[in-house]
């Protein structure tokens, strides 16, 4: 609002510059009742108290009425004041008002009242002014003219921080000014994430008396949530008083806002076509959205069932879960246990984002997990979007987006270009599924060589497979158990070079190979032989180019333990576990691999084990450990071997254990198991 009190020494009317020192009367007039709050020394001279007194109402009457219609209308009304006498007693002629709105006609706006003196004649009265026509060529006139017809608010500010509006039209009139309410700070509607540099810029303009323009979100009507984009722009004016007022204008700035954010947000995910795995895509992503878009975000890659049908089955696997708006709480572990929200589950169902606001800290308890509930408070949250990202029209992957510590929530323009960035994700996440597709294949396929071990009197066989975490890291590592005549079994670890579905291919062929072999060559065969003759085989038919192995024959003597013969050809080396003793190795120096030629022949080892004693067979996979000798990578299992064979854990335990611990290794594994039991 305007001061209250005229201000002859000032330069402006309501904040118009160069109006006070104008020959035309000018006031302005503000208020339900037409309060005259300020007016020019000419306006004074020719209405005298025919209109009101300073800081007094328009009484009931004539222009009371056109002031009624101008503003009802957002038309210039025209009205005449007869002739009349000054508080001196000299006379007074006639004059004609003209009311002249400050559009939109919302609510008690300020209008303008404009007083040319005529002489008291009906022709002049017609529009005449001292012998010159009261048309648009009249500077006053053209100025309101062009208040009203530029598709942008016009205010002012005044020394006291009151703001005032002026003009606006069109989609400019429905603009909200940040007004505050008493006790606040004009740019207490800016919001809080524009505040800080809206104000630094404020103040920069003020120290420097110089333009300010800026595209901030600024509150628009009563629900505190809702903002638009507008740009603001403010020039300073000095007045003769030495204080500062600023005339400024406002205009619509979603569309430029949305347009030129989305180029640049879309121009760094350019980044997310090079990243070198899902995880870095996602981690781009988020860097890209935070702090523009959001404060937080989490992405999950999405597994499991597609229909509907079958959700119950799909489950969300944390890729990368980012949170780079600082002060917030640390993202907790999702744990096993960890399940998906009614809300995350209607969008994976619907394939539709779904946003929720709530008051800070408060988020609904039915539509959120538990986890992300307690975390959501924790933040001071007071929105939780959660969007789709799709692949071929399959949900492959979950944003779950968070405004946090009080900041409002997302309009509905941030979230479509949430939406635009994340589908930024399509291309890595189509080349992680053409990854799985393929990773898929090959492990059906090599589990497919992996038999289920046999039961035997008097012995207790377990084997694993854990394929490699990297997609399409399948190698062609592979165990087998083959009963044989009389009771006896072969056992075979061994390891095919290469990690795609050629290795798993090859594996699947030598593992054959193998098993044909240990078959035909019977119990009391020496394994280093039947090694001989794979390796004749395989590079005859170049089945593969290079294979590690350990081929054993274990036969029973019943009522004391099994007789072992075992050859290596290059594989690490088999632990022997006794049962009331330490752990050893099996022949640290092996033989070469097959499909090495070197002229040598090759070996077998005999030993005996007793009841409660354990052979483990294993291939590199369960010793990778980067940049480490392998005799210290070996000497680091035999020592966990050790102690879990100390704590007397059934076989089914040791195994499970043994893998556990390197599930996230870059290499598959293969472990085997005999343990005499009779």
């Amino acid at each position: 609002m305007v001061s209250e009190e005229p201000e002859a020494d000032g330069e402006g009317i309501g904040g118009l510059p160069g109006l006070r020192h104008l020959l035309t009367g000018i006031a302005l007039v503000e208020g339900d009742t037409y309060t005259l709050t300020d007016a020019n020394a000419a306006f004074a001279e020719r209405t005298g108290p025919r209109v009101a007194p300073p800081g007094a109402s328009v009484p009931p009457g004539a222009l009371r009425a056109a002031l009624d219609r101008a503003r009802r209308t957002g038309r210039t009304e025209r009205v005449r004041l007869p002739a009349g006498t000054r508080e001196d007693g000299d006379p007074q002629g006639p004059v004609v008002l003209l009311c002249l709105p400050l559009r939109p006609a919302e609510g008690p706006r300020p209008l303008l009242l404009l007083a040319e003196a005529l002489p008291d004649t009906e022709e002049t009265d017609a529009g005449a002014a001292g012998g010159r026509p009261l048309d648009d060529d009249s500077l006053v006139l053209r100025y309101q003219a062009l208040l009203s017809a530029v598709p942008q608010v016009v205010w002012t500010r005044g020394p006291d921080g009151r703001v005032t509006r002026l003009s606006g039209t069109g989609d400019a009139g429905r603009i909200a000014l940040p007004l505050p309410a008493d006790g606040e700070d004009w740019l207490d509607a800016v919001h809080p994430k524009d505040r800080e540099r809206f104000t630094r810029e404020w103040d920069d303009a003020t120290a420097e008396a110089t333009h300010v323009t800026s595209v901030v979100r600024v509150r628009v009507g009563e629900d505190a949530r809702a903002y638009r984009h507008l740009r603001l722009t403010a020039v300073p004016v000095a007045r003769a008083d030495g204080r500062r007022e600023w005339v400024g204008t406002v205009a619509d700035a979603e569309g430029e806002w949305y347009a030129s954010t989305r180029e640049r947000l879309l121009a760094r995910m350019a980044e997310v076509s090079t990243a070198r795995d899902l995880s870095e895509a996602f981690r781009t992503t988020a860097a890209v959205v935070v702090p523009d878009l959001a404060d937080s975000i989490a992405v999950f890659e999405v597994q499991g069932a597609t229909a509907p049908s079958a959700l119950a089955a799909r489950s969300a696997v944390p890729a990368e879960r980012v949170a780079f708006a600082p002060d917030l709480p640390v993202l907790p572990p999702l744990g096993d246990g960890f399940s998906l929200g009614h809300m995350a589950e209607e969008v994976l169902r619907d394939r539709e984002p779904r946003l929720v606001v709530f008051p800070a800290g408060a988020p609904p308890e039915d539509k959120i997990s538990p986890v992300s509930l307690a975390w959501l408070r924790e933040a001071g949250a007071t929105s939780l979007a959660l969007l789709p990202v799709l692949v071929d029209g399959r949900v492959v992957a979950l944003a779950s987006v968070a405004n946090c510590l009080g900041n409002p929530p997302p309009a509905e323009p941030e979230l479509r270009l949430l939406q635009d960035v994340l589908q930024g994700l399509s291309r890595p996440l189509r080349r992680t599924l053409e990854l799985q597709r393929a990773r898929e294949t090959a492990l059906v396929l090599q589990r497919s060589f992996l038999p289920a071990v046999p039961d035997l009197a008097g012995a207790e066989i377990r084997a694993r497979y854990v394929p490699a975490n990297a997609a399409a890291e399948v190698g062609g590592d592979w165990y087998d158990a083959t009963r044989l005549d009389g009771g006896a079994v072969a056992l075979t670890i061994g390891d095919v070079a290469g990690h795609d579905l050629d290795a798993a291919t090859a594996m699947g062929s030598v593992n054959s190979m193998l098993r044909g072999l240990a078959w035909d060559a019977g119990p009391h065969a020496d394994p280093a032989r039947t090694l001989d003759r794979l390796d004749g085989m395989v590079q005859g038919l170049g089945t593969a180019s290079l294979i590690t192995t350990v081929h054993a024959l274990l036969c029973p003597d019943p009522g004391r333990g099994w007789h072992v013969t075992l050859a290596n050809a290059g594989h690490p080396p088999p632990l022997l576990l006794r049962a009331a003793g330490p752990v050893d190795c099996l022949g640290e120096e092996p033989d070469p691999p097959l499909c090495v030629p070197t002229g040598e022949a090759r070996s077998s080892t005999k030993l005996f084990l007793a009841k409660g004693d354990t052979l483990l067979l294993y291939t590199d996979g369960l010793v990778e450990i980067p940049e480490a000798r392998i005799t210290d990578r070996i000497a680091h299992l035999r020592q966990r071997v050790e102690k879990l064979h100390r704590e007397g854990r059934p076989l089914e335990a040791l195994v499970r254990d043994l893998v556990a611990h390197v599930r996230a290794g870059k290499d598959d594994i293969a472990v085997i198991a005999f343990r005499a039991t009779g």
